[in-house]
């Protein structure tokens, strides 16, 4: 870590840089939800960003994927004319203490959206956001970050990370949009000292290692999905105990499947997506009306394909998890990824 590219800013000064921040984008934040939850949301003011949780409900993708995207509004005059308005987000954006695995996932997407033909709607968003991460210094009770690599510290990827330290948050740079907004309050921010940096490492130890033992094993599942090792009983054994409810891909940081639908008025219309998950039963129904993947075990197994094959692993640069455990916290069939992982490294459920 090169010290000139990381500062120190003292812990009572953040609500006075998050005013700042307020004042030049919309600010993305972890808030205190009801009861002990917390989620990424807009906030409109410093004291709204809650520093101290261990993770949010759900995943920071809805701002630069929404569930519902409206992408296109057409017009029809009275000659027959048709006038296409493509809908763009360019708002600026700030996500502000968003933990490693939520930066991975959107790094993930990243590669997803940015191959041929390139997602102008997704890159709109994502060249006017700017990701400071806040590292983990405790898991939550479902996380496994370590097991794929997203956390809980970064080593790249972020524009600012921040780590906290005793009355102070180091602060370290990785981009240039990073740089400016340190640069934008000059005066909260100190370069890092050699003994910060080494409190850095420490720190970054220590939470590593309160993650206990691996709870995912990817490197043996990846050989068994990629080569198609896994007997069909697994899948089944599975596929007994998914309700088909879609929620582990809707909770997911690296799910993207979508639908497009139109939605048609007197004298045009507008084209829009809407999340949708290859659990659900008529996903890959054709339009002859054949489905190729009518059972829920033949479902279960191109999820788990798409997530953990080297094929796909090449493509997006990564497999297809971040060790966010939300999937855990959310699967009421206990299909979640360390549960799958275990089942297919071993052949049986």
């Amino acid at each position: 870590m090169n010290s000139t590219r990381a500062y120190t800013i003292p812990s009572h000064l953040l609500s006075t840089w998050v005013a700042r921040l307020l004042g030049r984008a919309q600010v993305i934040a972890p808030q205190a939800a009801r009861g002990s939850d917390v989620c990424y949301d807009v906030v409109d003011t410093p004291q709204a960003v809650a520093w101290d949780y261990r993770s949010s409900l759900s995943p920071l993708k809805r701002f630069l994927f929404p569930q519902s995207d409206r992408m296109l509004r057409w017009h029809c005059d009275g000659d027959g004319n048709v006038r296409l308005e493509p809908t763009y987000d360019e708002t600026e954006r700030v996500f502000l203490a968003v933990r490693p695995c939520d930066v991975s996932g959107i790094l993930f997407l990243d590669k997803v959206f940015e191959q041929e033909p390139a997602d102008i709607y997704y890159l709109t968003r994502r060249q006017r956001s700017t990701l400071v991460a806040l590292a983990c210094t405790e898991p939550g009770e479902n996380c496994f970050c370590v097991c794929a690599h997203a956390g809980p510290f970064l080593e790249a990827g972020y524009d600012l990370q921040l780590s906290p330290q005793t009355g102070q948050h180091l602060v370290e740079v990785g981009t240039e949009k990073g740089a400016r907004l340190v640069r934008e309050s000059a005066d909260l921010f100190a370069p890092a000292t050699d003994q910060s940096l080494q409190a850095r490492q420490e720190i970054a130890r220590q939470a590593e290692a309160r993650f206990g033992e691996a709870r995912a094993y990817f490197a043996a599942v990846m050989r068994r999905v990629t080569f198609d090792r896994v007997p069909d009983e697994v899948w089944g054994q599975m596929a007994d105990r998914c309700l088909g409810c879609g929620g582990c891909a809707f909770v997911c940081p690296t799910c993207y499947c979508f639908i497009v639908a139109d939605y048609r008025g007197a004298n045009g219309g507008e084209r829009g997506r809407l999340w949708d998950s290859c659990l659900y039963e008529t996903y890959a129904l054709e339009a002859s009306g054949h489905n190729p993947r009518a059972l829920c075990k033949h479902r279960l197994k191109a999820r788990f394909f798409h997530k953990l094959s080297y094929q796909f692993a090449q493509r997006a640069g990564s497999h297809g998890c971040v060790g966010c455990g939300r999937c855990i916290t959310t699967c009421p069939g206990a299909n979640d990824m360390p549960v799958a992982t275990l089942s297919i490294r071993r052949g049986e459920q």
